[in-house]
C-alpha cells in the first residue's frame, strides 16, 4: 500500500514519523539507518558527474541545427526568464528573511556530536561534477555541428541507464534515504526548530509561485486579464499532470496539447515542449533559491551578495540542462554549485534536499505551466518577426 502512495506524501509521512516518534526509536536503530543514508549519499555522489554529463550532452543534442533562429529565441527567452525569476526570488527572499527564519546560532545547533556510522564505503570520485558540465557543453556543441552516430548513441544510452538507475533505486528507496538524515538531525536535537522555521517558507513559495506564473500568463496575454485567466484554464491540465508525475517530460503528452490549442501552433509546440521540459524551470528557480537563502541564514547567518548570487544564477541556468526525467533532480544536480558558490555543507544540503522533495510536485507543475506560457510569448515573437 505505501507503494502506491505519491512521492510527496511519503515524504510527508517520514516527516510526521520523525517529528513524532523520533524520540523513541533507540540510538542504535538511529545509527542503522543513519548508516544506510550515508552509503546512499556516496553511491549518488559518485553517479552524480555521470548524471550531469549525459543530460547536459542529450540536452544540447536535442537541438541539433534545425531552425537555429527559433532556436536562439527559445534559448534566449528560457535563459531570460529562469535568470529575471530566480533574481525576483533573491530579492523577495532577502526583504522576507526575518519574517521567515529566526536566525539560529551554529553551535546551539548540534545538542550532541554527529554519529560515527555502523559502516560506510567509500567510492572514488573520477572527475569533478564541474568538469563534468564543462566537458558535456563542448562535447554536445561539437556533436550538434560534427555528427557522430556512434558517439551520440553511447550518451543516449548511458543517459538512459542513468536514468533507469535514478527512478527504479533512488526515487523509491528516496523516502529511507530522507529518513536516516532526518534521524540524525531530530538526534542532535534540532529537527521541530527547523520544520516550524521552514513552514513559512513554504508558504512563501507557493504565494511566489501564483505571482509569478499569472505575471507571465498576463504578459501573454499582453496584459488582458480575461484571456490570461483563459490560457490558464486551457493549460491547467498540464498542470495537475505534472504535480501528480513529478515529471515534465512524463507530463510532455499534455503540454503539447495544451499548448497547440493555446498557440495554434502544432509544430512550435511539438518542438517546443520537450526542450523547455528539460531548460525552462520556473518552479525551481522560485523554489530552489529560497530555500537555499533561508537555509545559508539559518546555519551561517549570512547571505549571499548580488555578485556571488549572479555566479549561482548563472551555473543554475547552465545545471538546468541536466535534470529531464528525474524527479528531484533539480537539486541533486545544483548540490555541487550549492557546496561551490554558497558554501553549504553535508548537513545543509541534506535539508534544502529533503525539503526540495516534498514541494516537488507543486514545483514541478510550476515549470510546466511557466512552458505553457512562455510558448504562447515565442509564438507571438515568431509571429512578428514573420518568421514560420
Amino acid at each position: 500500500m505505501f507503494k502506491k502512495l505519491s512521492l510527496p506524501f511519503k515524504l510527508f509521512l517520514v516527516l510526521i514519523c520523525v517529528a513524532f516518534f523520533g524520540q523513541f526509536i533507540p540510538e542504535i536503530a538511529i545509527n542503522f539507518f543513519y548508516s544506510i543514508s550515508l552509503v546512499f549519499k556516496e553511491c549518488l555522489g559518485f553517479l552524480l558527474p555521470f548524471i550531469v554529463f549525459t543530460f547536459i550532452t542529450s540536452g544540447i543534442l536535442s537541438f541539433k541545427k534545425n531552425a537555429p533562429k527559433v532556436l536562439g529565441i527559445l534559448l534566449g527567452s528560457v535563459l531570460l526568464s529562469n535568470s529575471i525569476v530566480a533574481f525576483f526570488a533573491y530579492f523577495v527572499g532577502k526583504t522576507f528573511l526575518p519574517i521567515l527564519a529566526v536566525k539560529i546560532d551554529p553551535t546551539a545547533l548540534i545538542t550532541t556530536e554527529s554519529m560515527a556510522p555502523l559502516f560506510s564505503i567509500k567510492l572514488p570520485v573520477l572527475f569533478g561534477s564541474f568538469y563534468a558540465m564543462l566537458a558535456a557543453v563542448i562535447c554536445g556543441i561539437s556533436l550538434s555541428f560534427y555528427s557522430i552516430p556512434t558517439v551520440e548513441s553511447g550518451v543516449k544510452f548511458l543517459k538512459n541507464l542513468i536514468e533507469m538507475i535514478i527512478n527504479t533505486l533512488f526515487i523509491p528507496i528516496l523516502p529511507l534515504y530522507v529518513f536516516g538524515f532526518l534521524l540524525e538531525i531530530n538526534h542532535q536535537g534540532v529537527f521541530m526548530q527547523l520544520f516550524q522555521t521552514y513552514g513559512r517558507t513554504f508558504a512563501l513559495i507557493v504565494m511566489l509561485q501564483i505571482i509569478v506564473l499569472f505575471s507571465i500568463y498576463f504578459i501573454a496575454a499582453q496584459f488582458n486579464f480575461v484571456q490570461a485567466t483563459r490560457y490558464i484554464r486551457v493549460a491547467m491540465p498540464s498542470y495537475l499532470t505534472a504535480f501528480g508525475t513529478m515529471s515534465s517530460t512524463a507530463t510532455i503528452p499534455v503540454t503539447v496539447q495544451c499548448a497547440e490549442q493555446n498557440t495554434g501552433n502544432p509544430a512550435l509546440s511539438a518542438m517546443a515542449t520537450p526542450i523547455l521540459a528539460n531548460i525552462h524551470l520556473l518552479g525551481d528557480a522560485i523554489s530552489t533559491p529560497i530555500l537555499a537563502l533561508v537555509t545559508l541564514f539559518i546555519f551561517q547567518g549570512t547571505l549571499p551578495d548580488p555578485v556571488v548570487y549572479s555566479v549561482f544564477v548563472a551555473y543554475f541556468c547552465i545545471n538546468m540542462l541536466a535534470v529531464a526525467g528525474i524527479p528531484g533532480g533539480g537539486i541533486i544536480v545544483m548540490i555541487p554549485i550549492l557546496k561551490m558558490v554558497l558554501g553549504f555543507d553535508d548537513m545543509m544540503i541534506s535539508i534544502i534536499t529533503t525539503l526540495y522533495f516534498l514541494q516537488d510536485g507543486l514545483g514541478t507543475a510550476g515549470n510546466v505551466m511557466g512552458d505553457g506560457a512562455l510558448m504562447i510569448i515565442i509564438n507571438k515573437i515568431l509571429k512578428r518577426l514573420k518568421i514560420n
